[in-house]
């Protein structure tokens, strides 16, 4: 077996020395988009930004190791890292207008990404800005190179940011809630192109999302994630057939489907995700979860493989596919 492009072990990321991210351990292969789910506040995007060690200033990465093509991010120093973001790892961040400098050109932005690791003049930079446009599906891209982002529409913006983040040819494309500011037609048309650039540039894609229906689009395998870790891992098709966290059967009972009958009030999760202060011994999701019984008030269950890729952290795996199809 070939080693992973990205692999995370043990990964705690803590705000006042609380875990926010706690103990996150999960790999990548080479052309593999991979889904990290889950609501708001379950630590995601701190997943996202510690890989690129971007954490905010009160968040601080206080264990584990983040190997990408064997290099461990987590002990190089800043001026290392500044080498690695762009040339190895990029990003897409979710507001591409508010990422956007909107008082610099487009192009200018595009050549800046390049020249930071590349040795170009501006006018090579600039034709290599030019033709990531075209990549990317921006017509008259010449003329767009002058433009400035307020000039654009939110799907343009969103297709300069994905140019940006590829123009030196990372391995690893972190995209954090690319198409949550998109309407549905140029949502389709993002996801298209992320499929498109896997195919064609062999760049992996961690995409995080709240969206199932992204997921189900464009992942080869989904890692659920509820209060800081992981409560399960599978490849999508099974994550989609047989979820084994009463999370994942409840967010999938959540999301509309086509091909049933639909019910008189759309499934919903009851409560919310714990805060800080709230983590304790117990597993995170028993106060939410209709399958909790003594045991998960008091323990919290490991991650546990449950057949080939699948792995699941709950007391009472084998219990939950059919919260999936009946919903909370």
């Amino acid at each position: 077996m070939s080693e992973p492009l990205l692999a995370v072990d043990d990964l705690t990321v803590t705000i006042g020395g609380v875990p926010v991210v706690d103990g996150v351990g999960f790999s990548m292969g080479h052309r593999e988009v991979l889904a990290l789910v889950g609501e708001s506040g379950c630590g995601k995007s701190l997943t996202a930004m510690a890989l690129l060690r971007l954490l905010p200033s009160a968040a601080r990465l206080s264990a584990g190791a983040i190997r990408l093509d064997s290099r461990d991010l987590a002990s190089l120093s800043e001026k290392e890292m500044r080498r690695i973001r762009g040339e190895a790892i990029s990003i897409i961040f979710q507001e591409p207008t508010a990422s956007l400098d909107p008082l610099a050109t487009v192009g200018s932005q595009i050549v800046e990404a390049y020249r930071t690791h590349r040795a170009a003049s501006y006018a090579q930079a600039r034709q290599v800005a030019r033709e990531m446009l075209d990549a990317v599906g921006i017509p008259d891209a010449e003329r767009r190179l002058d433009q400035y982002p307020f000039e654009l529409s939110g799907g343009m913006c969103q297709r300069i940011m994905i140019a940006i983040a590829l123009i030196c040819g990372p391995s690893l494309l972190v995209a954090d809630e690319p198409t949550t500011a998109l309407d549905v037609t140029i949502q389709a048309q993002i996801l298209d192109l992320m499929r498109k650039l896997v195919a064609e540039r062999g760049a992996s894609i961690l995409i995080i999302t709240h969206d199932m229906g992204v997921v189900a689009d464009i992942a080869d395998r989904v890692a659920v994630m509820y209060a800081g870790r992981i409560v399960e891992i599978a490849p999508a098709e099974d994550l989609f057939r047989e979820p084994r966290h009463p999370y994942t059967a409840l967010l999938l009972a959540s999301v509309p489907r086509l091909d049933v009958k639909p019910k008189a009030i759309l499934a919903t999760i009851e409560g919310s995700v714990p805060s800080l202060q709230d983590f304790g011994p117990a597993c995170r999701f028993a106060g939410r979860c209709p399958l909790a019984v003594a045991r998960c008030l008091e323990t919290s269950p490991p991650l546990v493989e449950l057949g080939t890729g699948h792995a699941a952290a709950c007391w009472r795996s084998v219990d939950v596919p059919s919260l999936s199809e009946t919903g909370p």
